[in-house]
């Protein structure tokens, strides 16, 4: 008798504690901005379109579509709900020279990816 009331306070353990384990993954991407010398540039203007991963189209929708602006240490993070593959293109206007550059990765699972950029004058169609 002791042991099956024994018995049935385990199995209620273990089942609140299995369900209790399980976390949502995040997806978080850092992206920094540098200059030419690797300094960080701040006030750079981020833009984040994620493709979907299994069919190669873009992902409608305000979800996966991000903006932010880098800080004094030319960082800015973005976190996502799904994996993706993801363009960030980056642009800022210095002394009247339009600058920027663009740079893809891959999310990944609890993993947070960094990816760096070093803006350069260029052809910023994307930007402006």
């Amino acid at each position: 008798m002791i042991k099956q009331k024994l018995y049935k306070i385990i199995l209620l353990f273990v089942a609140f504690s299995l369900t209790q384990c399980y976390t949502d993954p995040f997806f978080t991407l850092t992206v920094e901005i540098v200059d030419q010398n690797l300094n960080p540039v701040e006030n750079v203007n981020i833009v984040i379109e994620a493709t979907d991963v299994d069919n190669g189209t873009t992902i409608d929708g305000s979800i996966i579509f991000f903006e932010g602006i880098t800080n004094n240490q030319g960082v800015v993070e973005f976190d996502f709900e799904n994996k993706a593959f993801v363009s960030a293109r980056a642009c800022i206007t210095l002394n009247d020279i339009n600058m920027c550059k663009e740079g893809h990765i891959y999310l990944e699972a609890n993993t947070n990816k960094n990816l760096t950029l070093m803006i350069d004058e260029g052809d910023c169609i994307y930007c402006y």
